[in-house]
């Protein structure tokens, strides 16, 4: 095996224990031709004391010692540092010492009187590992100092910036994560499972639903005229805004990777957007209307049949909403209707279709969703509802009708479960999840 020259010892240092002077002197002198930094000790206090003070990088110690033996200032030093590299020099009598220090994981035992070439090539051999690590260290912080950097220039960067494969997001800017109200990347994955879910379906904007089979956003983007390589995203405040959208090929390590950049153009899109908005989004709740509801359906179906995704749909109503109107007059009975969409769309994803279905009937669509778990979240949103109090209507509650989308679908067989679910739940007492 080859090991490491004299030259590269230079910056390790060693703590030499030895209770015989005579030894210790001797092969003191044989330490420093091998390393420039040699402390000695003739006792595990002293030896403790020196480690202490310099941490040093290997410690090469006799066990049987007086004031503090070689196993004793071992524990205590394992108490500093876990993983020091320590050699014992171990006489035939020491026999009894043995096992307790195999326990503490020592690096090797050279039996006295200890050969001065054999003592050398265990020190290169574990300064080697040492000197491999620091180098390892100091690669990873040099690393972490240049990403720091890269990410608060990026980070005063207006434009939003991601890197992805349009499924995970690998890094975003800080102006991208502020967008989704996200602290980090983490957090974002989280909130979106599928990173093309946060561009919105609508006419004249790009966005998964015009991919062709075995088409990635990569090539939709380049076979679009530069004109029309727009996206639409929902800010913080649930606005829909406009962004021009570039993206670059990365390979890194035979790793396939885009770089995304987001222009807002919103303010020369702003007549455009208000327009679309009024045919989507309904005028009292601010959520999407039916009409809007139906196309993006359409198109989380076809993504169920294709990729075989796990996606669940809920209706629910809210429990005697009639009496809301007769007894406190439409103006309250429409304050109720935005209480209950702004309870739900501040409990969902940005990824969940939020709509409002007709009078005080709601529909839910959670992507990526089983119905286990669809049911979980109807039942959170349920007492999230429950806990929204009018300050003149009072309490209010919604029934719930939930079931998973299957490949074998249509839009209308999905709503049939939902509303067979939902007049169980009615029937149940109202106030409750059921599930078909």
């Amino acid at each position: 095996m080859k090991t490491i020259s004299n030259e590269l010892l230079e910056d390790i240092s060693i703590l030499y224990v030895e209770d015989e002077q005579s030894i210790r002197e001797g092969y003191g002198r044989a330490l420093r031709r091998i390393a420039n930094h040699i402390y000695t000790a003739e006792n595990g206090k002293e030896g403790l004391e020196l480690y202490t003070k310099y941490k040093p990088d290997i410690v090469i110690s006799d066990i049987k010692m007086p004031i503090m033996n070689g196993i004793e200032m071992l524990k205590a030093i394992k108490e500093i540092d876990e993983d020091c590299q320590v050699v014992f020099t171990t006489a035939h009598n020491d026999s009894s010492y043995l096992l307790e220090a195999l326990e503490l994981e020592v690096n090797g035992y050279l039996q006295k009187p200890v050969s001065k070439d054999l003592l050398k090539s265990k020190i290169q051999k574990i300064s080697d590992t040492i000197i491999k690590e620091k180098v390892t260290l100091i690669q990873q912080k040099e690393i972490e100092t240049q990403k720091a950097i890269l990410q608060n220039v990026l980070d005063h960067e207006q434009n939003l910036l991601i890197v992805t494969d349009f499924q995970d997001a690998f890094f975003a800017n800080k102006a991208f994560l502020e967008l989704f109200d996200s602290k980090d990347i983490d957090e974002f994955n989280h909130k979106c499972p599928n990173l093309l879910d946060v561009f919105l379906p609508l006419p004249n904007y790009l966005h998964q639903g015009l991919l062709k089979e075995d088409e990635n956003f990569f090539d939709l983007i380049q076979r679009s005229e530069d004109t029309k390589r727009t996206v639409t995203l929902i800010s913080i405040d649930g606005e829909p805004k406009a962004y021009k959208i570039n993206v670059s090929r990365i390979t890194h390590q035979d790793m396939e990777s885009y770089l995304i950049s987001l222009t807002d153009i919103t303010k020369m899109n702003i007549q455009k957007i208000g327009t679309e908005k009024k045919a989507f989004y309904d005028g009292l709740t601010g959520i999407y209307n039916r009409n809007k509801f139906d196309e993006l359906f359409e198109n989380e179906l076809n993504r169920v049949k294709r990729y075989a995704n796990n996606a669940s749909v809920m209706l629910l109503d809210i429990d005697h909403f009639k009496k809301f109107n007769d007894t406190f007059g439409h103006l309250i009975g429409d304050e109720v209707l935005v209480l209950l969409a702004e309870t739900i769309h501040g409990n969902i994803r940005n990824t969940d279709i939020f709509a409002r279905w007709g009078g005080e009937e709601f529909v839910l669509l959670l992507t990526e969703t089983p119905l286990d778990i669809a049911c979980k979240i109807a039942n959170n949103l349920r007492q999230n509802i429950e806990d929204a109090h009018h300050k003149t209507a009072g309490k209010i509650t919604a029934s719930f009708g939930v079931t998973q989308i299957t490949s074998n679908d249509t839009m209308q067989s999905v709503l049939n479960r939902c509303d067979k679910a939902l007049y169980q739940a009615k029937g149940a007492g109202r106030n409750t999840v059921k599930y078909v």
